[in-house]
Parts: C-alpha cells; structure tokens; sequence
C-alpha cells in the first residue's frame, strides 16, 4: 500500500512518480516499466520511491484513488438531474482517458473497479436512494448492495468504453442508461 501520510511532500512525491508511471504504461505494460526508469523521469531517488509505496501497483492504486475521490467531492448528490449526473461522471472520466486507457491495456480494471465501488460505499449517499430504501429493513446493507450494483454497472461500461477506445460519446453512454432508469428518476424532459 502506498503511504497515506497528508504531509505535503509525501504528496507530492506520490503524484510526481505516479504521474511518471502512466507516462510508461502509455507505451509499455506494467511488467516492463521499472522503478528506476519511474524515479529517474519524476526526478526522485529510489529510496523516495521505497519509501513511499512498496511496489509499482501501489502507485496505481493512489491514482484510482486520487482520482476516485476527486470525482465523488465533486458530485452533487442532492441534485435530482439523472442526465446531468450522469453527464458529468462520463465527462470527468473522458477527460481521464489516459488513465482509463493505460490501466484497460496494462489488466487492471478489476483493481480500478474495486477500488471505485469501496470508495463510494464509504459514505455517498443519494437522496432518491434514500427515500427509496428508508423503508427497508436494514437500509445500511442494503444501500451497499444498492451501490455495489449501480457503481459496478457504471464501472463495467468505462471498461466498455475503454475497450473500444472511446469512440462512443459521453452523450451515447448517457442516452444507453437513461433508457433503463425507472421514470421517477428522470425529469420530464429525460422520459419523453
């Protein structure tokens, strides 16, 4: 695992050899990019690297989160816009590509995916999926499994995306989702 410490110059090394990394996996697979070749392109020591994260994976694993957790802080959850939502979780993915496209062809989505739905899990909440399962019994498990299922869709179709290298626009992937919801998560507009 890689080190979570917020000093601020952990940080920054972090970034700077993951950053580096995904300059690699552009071109190249995992197994073929070493340590010394991704400290020497971040301009940090090997020891910054070690210190830091034990293994390669590990920078991987901070660039999902990294990015994971930049899109859930900027989601508005109270909003009741599906179209809109959704516009912007493929928009901010899209802009993205690289890294969706480096861990598609390096095999990790998997890792991606899991790391995705567990951070989500850890807190988003939607105010339709409250009123909807504030009526179960035990609505904590089943707001998990609830998002387990959506985010796990949502993951799949980046995988989709990926796959084909993004030749589908934002709005496809949109229209393709907004045609299976429910119609009272659709404004008026989106049912038509």
């Amino acid at each position: 695992m890689y080190n979570t410490s917020q000093n601020p110059q952990v940080r920054y090394s972090l970034l700077q050899l993951t950053k580096s990394l995904f300059f690699y996996l552009q071109s190249k697979p995992l197994r073929d990019v070493t340590v010394t070749q991704i400290c020497q392109r971040a301009g940090l020591t090997r020891r910054t690297f070690y210190r830091n994260c034990r293994q390669k994976e590990d920078l991987v694993l901070y660039a999902c989160d990294w990015l994971v957790e930049r899109l859930v802080a900027s989601v508005d959850y109270t909003s009741s816009d599906a179209r809109a939502m959704y516009r912007h979780f493929f928009g901010y993915w899209y802009d993205h590509r690289i890294f969706l496209r480096c861990i598609y062809r390096c095999g990790l989505f998997d890792l991606f995916a899991g790391r995705f739905v567990s951070i989500c899990n850890s807190g988003v909440r939607f105010p339709l999926q409250d009123e909807a399962l504030g009526k179960q019994p035990n609505p904590e498990t089943m707001r998990r499994f609830n998002n387990s299922f959506l985010l796990g869709g949502l993951t799949r179709m980046l995988y989709a995306w990926a796959e084909e290298d993004f030749c589908s626009s934002v709005e496809d992937l949109i229209n393709s989702i907004l045609f299976l919801l429910p119609r009272e998560y659709l404004r008026e507009d989106d049912a038509e």
